[in-house]
């Protein structure tokens, strides 16, 4: 049975493993529909690594794959990875354009209402395409709203 509406993926894409394991690096932040960028990402993750930060955006859909590649693509100006989360039951047309995701260096995510995440392609690190907009970014990010549930540390 697939979900019945977008937030509700949202939501148990963030109660997921794979979520969880992203933001339990201490002095990870997440927050949910940053605005002010091209597009609103559904997810966005900055992960400290040592001396730099990996920076994630995720981009959930039940089922327009296109669409959501069009908006993935998109947060790839200011974000390190981006992702297409999409239903596990509605997933199929979106496989079957795998290539597409790859050549565009788009993940490809697709969960399940158990919280089951199937990663179908991962993307690899690059910098975001423009440095301006990922400065305004992280900016944004550490400066506002609520950190996820779990105990996570600002950047010092």
């Amino acid at each position: 049975m697939p979900f019945t509406n977008e937030k509700e993926l949202v939501e148990i894409f963030k109660n997921s493993q794979y979520f969880e394991n992203l933001v339990e690096i201490d002095g990870s932040i997440s927050r949910e529909e940053v605005k002010g960028f091209f597009g609103v990402p559904d997810l966005v993750i900055i992960q400290p690594t040592g001396e730099k930060q990996i920076s994630y955006a995720f981009e959930a859909k039940l089922s327009n794959w296109k669409r959501a590649l069009f908006q993935a693509f998109r947060y790839k100006a200011f974000v390190n990875k981006s992702f297409v989360v999409m239903d596990h039951d509605l997933v199929k047309p979106a496989l079957s354009q795998t290539d597409r995701f790859c050549r565009a260096n788009i993940g490809l995510i697709s969960i399940d209402l158990s919280g089951e995440v199937h990663c179908h392609y991962n993307p690899y690190y690059e910098p975001p395409y423009s440095p301006q907009l990922e400065s305004k970014f992280n900016e944004k990010i550490r400066d506002s709203g609520e950190q996820h549930t779990i105990d996570l540390f600002q950047f010092s």
